[in-house]
Formats: C-alpha cells, structure tokens, sequence
C-alpha cells in the first residue's frame, strides 16, 4: 500500500522493490484507489509530468472496485469482467482481506475445470477488454 499524497516516482519504485504490479492507495488510513504498471505508463509517462512531483493520487485508479469476502469466484469474476478490471480487492467490515487478481481467477478455473465454463468463457471473449 501507498499514501495517495507519495510521488509518483516513490510509487514506481515501491512497486519495483515490491515485485508487485500495483498497490493499493491509503487515504487516512481507507484505501481509496489502486495504482498499476499501466496507470504508472498511460497517466503519468505520456502525461510528461515531472514523477518527482506528481502525486499517485492524481494518477490512481478511483474509485475502486471491490468485492466482499463471501462473494464466489464466479461473482468476482464476473464484477472484474463488467468492470474490464484485472484486480479486485477483497473488503469487508473490516476493511481490506485481500486482492484477487485474472491469474488467481485463471488458475482456480484450470484447477477445477467441472465447474461450469460459461463465465470462463466470457472471460476469454472479453481478454482484450481486460488487458487492453
């Protein structure tokens, strides 16, 4: 996690000693959005702002879309697909629990593939979507 008032190059390089291809934004202690490599590329590096001085919050991805922790597989890969999103944080009552990510919705569908492929195979159709 990183506070929304950290640069832009603070960010990048968190994410760099990280190995972590985005992080989530804190605002007073609430995460209030999420910053990934292809925000770091498509609003700050074309934008031609100084990274020293830009702030993640001006570049963060808001609002966020979030999923609660009783939800399916099913459901939050169908939340990720009607929002083109690739991660999706897990929040409850008590905030945050996690993140679920394309590649976590991926390999539970290659683990157990009995399960119905309809929604795989939605996901598949909208790949370009997603990761456009």
């Amino acid at each position: 996690m990183i506070d929304c008032n950290r640069t832009v190059k603070e960010t990048a390089i968190a994410m760099d000693r990280s190995g972590h291809g985005c992080l989530l934004v804190t605002s007073g202690g609430r995460v209030v959005g999420i910053i990934t490599e292809r925000d770091l590329v498509r609003r700050a590096l074309t934008k031609g702002g100084a990274m020293s001085r830009s702030k993640v919050k001006n570049i963060m991805s808001a609002p966020l879309i979030v999923v609660d922790p009783e939800a399916t597989i099913e459901q939050a890969a169908k939340v990720m697909a009607h929002h083109k999103v690739r991660r999706l944080p897990v929040v409850g009552k008590s905030g945050l629990t996690g993140l679920i990510t394309v590649t976590d919705v991926a390999k539970y569908f290659s683990e157990y593939p009995e399960n119905p492929s309809p929604l795989l195979s939605a996901l598949t159709r909208s790949n370009n979507k997603i990761y456009a």
